[in-house]
């Protein structure tokens, strides 16, 4: 009901405007000083119907919007001021058609609800935008000064008779009262539209992202308003009163400038949510206008080319029916001119869908994608940001975002299914008093269809990279490997030769020259003089081989278990006080794996690393633990002894002292040997 309201007194603003211009055309030149600077044609005209047109749109989405309802009150209230005033001037002034008294009522109308009130009723729109709500309760001091001057400037017009009224009238012939109440009103109307100028500043410092950009609009409209205002006081001031080009032209323009400014933060930055309706009456328009062309060109032009007696009832309907077949064709056009005129660069909101899809076609990378999306979203809705946010399985914290939200900007989440599994999210940032339409919803879910597909595809893709990356690291860590184990293998060649040839060796050297000499002895008759060395040198060979064997290959470890054989062998190196077992390990066996990597282990480090400080085994659940204490980790290769260790599913931390090595024990087998692993 109240959009049907706004729209008839648009109507009514629209009829009474063009009465205006036919009234003022009647005793004076348009665009003569008289017209122009007193009575404000055309600039006047134009403001009182754009406010109108903007009340009326901000009133049919938003029928109890205080700023769409005070838009209207200017424009219908203004019109009707302009028309009773260029009707009483032109009966008072120029002798036009009517009564002296009518044309009083007329004047006094005119300046009841004229100049004064909009000017407040500016003020007040100043204060209120761009959300409807004033900056905070202490402004309630300025809206409550505007109201009350545009009171007192009524009622310096109440108090005078309408019959009599006179525009012209000078103070002397007003009376007293009404002379000090229409100044006075009309300073405390400037103060309170000044103090809208600085709520205005204040918003625009505030303000951030879009926001600001329609802050910015009304600000810059605010200023013009107020600087015409002091240039129209300063110039009657100095003129002594009179309205003259100088005076109220900078004024008038700034009433216009105002109403387009306000125009542009409504439609281009999406204010009050008024795109769609002005898109669908722009679709209306513009095909009303291409039938009543069509229609017209055919019934008419070649009405006439085939005379007036071819059938008229038949060429309307041939008429109509072409027409009809013209316009499909242009359906779509239309739309899209429609589109561009209502929501400027950002145009029908699923074009951005269309774009996306034409986009993601093409199987972009993730990062192409995500951008893709978190564009679309943002121009679809006209967000201050967008992000689109891919949180799959293997995809954790891939995003991409589009726009700079302000600090005072709603999130609102749209989640991207495939089935019941959510593969990401869509989130947009909308400014302070903006809100997501059932339309803006449905897109942005229409939007997230679309991308789940694809969401799905680029987490697959991310996952089987993923697990070809773990692959080539594997690969590179078995290639490793292979290398530390071949290096190894030659490291223990080497040992191994040069074992022999320092402690074996030498000895069996002389074993040749020892046979010469025993064959000698045996021939000179004594035998027992040459065998002594023989044997004396082949026994010390032998012996050194069987060390080197036994440290290779620890057959006692295999037949005595893990003491003796770790006893003997750190013997040999002075250390054999380092071992300490506690009774669990000395009574058992363990598996022979475990015991072979304890033994290379603990040996392994004592060549490797020197004197140990102590060499501890221990049970601790159900896990063998070997502590080498004194190893001097940080200038020594500990990856051999790792490898080791996780060969039988041991492993190796590094503690302040040295390592802790930790194996499984295994179970004892009945023969009193551990089971294989």
């Amino acid at each position: 009901m109240t959009a049907r309201i706004a729209w008839v007194l648009t109507a009514l603003t629209f009829a009474v405007v063009v009465a205006d211009i036919v009234v003022t055309a009647q005793y004076r030149s348009l665009f003569s000083e008289d017209a122009v600077a007193v009575h404000g044609f055309p600039f006047v005209d134009l403001a009182v119907l754009g406010a109108a047109v903007l009340g009326a749109l901000i009133l049919t989405q938003d029928g109890r919007h205080p700023i769409g309802l005070l838009l209207l009150l200017i424009g219908f209230t203004g019109s009707v001021s302009l028309l009773a005033e260029a009707y009483s001037i032109w009966v008072i002034d120029e002798n036009g058609p009517g009564s002296r008294s009518l044309a009083g009522w007329s004047g006094w109308v005119s300046s009841l609800i004229g100049g004064q009130l909009s000017i407040a009723a500016i003020a007040l729109i100043f204060l209120l935008a761009p959300d409807g709500r004033l900056l905070s309760r202490r402004w309630r001091w300025a809206a409550a000064t505007a109201v009350l001057g545009s009171l007192m400037c009524a009622a310096s017009v109440l108090i005078q008779q309408p019959a009599t009224y006179d525009l012209d009238a000078r103070t002397d012939r007003i009376g007293p009262l009404a002379a000090v109440l229409a100044p006075v009103g009309f300073l405390l109307i400037s103060v309170g539209l000044l103090a809208s100028v600085v709520s205005m500043v204040l918003r625009l410092r505030r303000s951030r992202g879009e926001t600001r950009q329609q802050v910015r609009l009304i600000a810059l409209a605010a200023a013009l308003v107020a600087g015409g205002l002091v240039n129209l006081f300063v110039v009657q001031i100095a003129n002594g009163g009179e309205q003259t080009w100088a005076a109220s032209l900078p004024l008038y323009v700034a009433y216009v400038l105002l109403i387009a400014l306000f125009g542009v933060a409504v439609l281009r930055y999406r204010l009050y949510d008024v795109e769609v309706i002005l898109n669908r009456t722009l679709v209306l328009a513009l095909g009303t206008a291409f039938a009543a062309i069509g229609y017209t060109t055919l019934v008419v032009v070649v009405g006439r080319q085939v005379g007036p007696d071819s059938g008229g009832v038949w060429l309307s309907l041939l008429a109509t029916a072409l027409v009809a077949v013209a316009f499909q064709p242009l359906r779509r056009q239309v739309i899209r001119l429609a589109d561009r005129l209502a929501y400027g660069s950002r145009a029908q909101p699923y074009e951005a869908l269309a774009s996306f899809s034409q986009r993601i076609a093409e199987a972009p990378s993730p990062e192409t994608l995500l951008g893709a999306v978190a564009d679309a979203a943002g121009r679809a809705v006209s967000a201050q940001g967008a992000a689109a946010v891919l949180d799959s399985t293997g995809a954790v914290g891939a995003s991409a975002r589009w726009g700079t939200p302000g600090a005072d900007a709603e999130a609102h989440d749209v989640p991207v299914r495939h089935g019941q599994e959510q593969l990401g999210t869509i989130r947009v940032w909308l400014g302070t008093g903006a809100r997501l339409r059932t339309s803006d919803l449905g897109l942005l879910e229409a939007l997230a269809d679309q991308a789940a597909v694809v969401f799905r595809n680029v987490g697959l893709q991310t996952r089987l990279a993923a697990d070809v990356a773990e692959l080539d690291r594997t690969t590179e860590e078995l290639a490793r490997s292979r290398s530390r184990i071949v290096e190894a293998d030659d490291a223990a060649r080497r040992t191994m030769e040069a074992t022999i040839s320092r402690d074996v060796l030498p000895h069996l050297a002389t074993v040749p020259v020892g046979i010469t000499r025993a064959r000698r002895a045996v021939a000179a008759g004594h035998p027992e003089t040459g065998l002594d060395g023989l044997v004396t040198s082949t026994n010390t060979a032998l012996e050194a081989l069987r060390d080197l064997t036994r440290g290779l290959f620890p057959t006692q470890l295999a037949r005595s278990g893990l003491e003796p054989a770790l006893r003997s062998a750190l013997r040999r190196t002075g250390q054999a006080g380092a071992l300490r077992l506690d009774q669990d390990v000395a009574r058992r066996r363990f598996p022979a794996p475990v015991e072979a990597a304890v033994f290379s282990c603990s040996v392994g480090a004592v060549r490797e690393f020197g004197r140990l400080t102590a060499i501890d085994l221990a049970l601790a659940e159900d896990d063998l633990v070997v502590r080498l204490r004194g190893v001097r980790h940080e200038r020594a290769d500990l990856q051999p002894v790792l490898d080791r260790a996780e060969a039988v599913g041991g492993s190796m931390s590094i503690t302040g002292d040295g390592l802790v090595l930790r194996f499984p024990s295994g179970a004892a087998s009945p023969d009193g040997r551990g089971p294989h692993l």
